[in-house]
């Protein structure tokens, strides 16, 4: 009885007040069979710099970036400080820019294959105080490509150039008003 009693209450405390969801970019799959199973891809790194700014500032600077870059943002959770959406995509140009300058997909016959691939995109920025009175920005970019004129329709695991990130940063350091290394 006293068995049943301590695993109920275990079992109670251990659904109540869950912690909101952190989406975490996964790696990509770049070839599946039921010989070999899945091989995996580079798993995602995050690029890091902290920035002199409280979070809660650093926070609604990172939204008005995305805003200003056109991602539409899915995942908005302050409790845990992450922004971003794990999957959407864009064609030929991404916050204005040329893909090419962030995306590496290879190249074909034509040239760099993100220039005219469809680019399947995990961006994710996590927004954590620094404990000494600034913030620390997390900022994951995961690309994989699809070719619209394939047949396939299996998307391509493709690399980032670490530009994205870095344009993303100085933009966010722009609209605190804080000069740009």
């Amino acid at each position: 009885m006293r068995c049943t009693l301590l695993l109920l209450a275990i079992a109670g405390c251990a659904s109540a007040g869950l912690p909101p969801e952190v989406i975490a970019p996964r790696q990509a799959a770049i070839f599946t069979s039921p010989e070999t199973g899945t091989l995996l891809g580079e798993r995602p790194r995050g690029t890091v710099a902290v920035i002199a700014a409280p979070p809660d500032s650093v926070w609604l600077a990172v939204k008005k970036v995305y805003g200003d870059f056109e991602i539409p943002v899915t995942v908005e959770n302050p409790s845990v400080h992450q922004l971003g959406n794990p999957n959407f995509y864009k064609t030929r140009q991404l916050a204005g820019q040329s893909m090419v300058q962030f995306v590496d997909c290879g190249s074909g016959m034509t040239g760099p294959k993100s220039a005219s691939y469809r680019i399947y995109i995990s961006l994710l920025t996590d927004v954590m105080a620094d404990g000494k009175g600034g913030t620390t920005v997390q900022t994951t970019f995961v690309p994989k490509g699809l070719d619209p004129n394939g047949t396939s329709g299996e998307q391509i695991p493709c690399g980032s150039t670490g530009r994205f990130e870095a344009y993303l940063l100085d933009r966010v350091r722009a609209a605190l008003g804080i000069a740009i290394r």
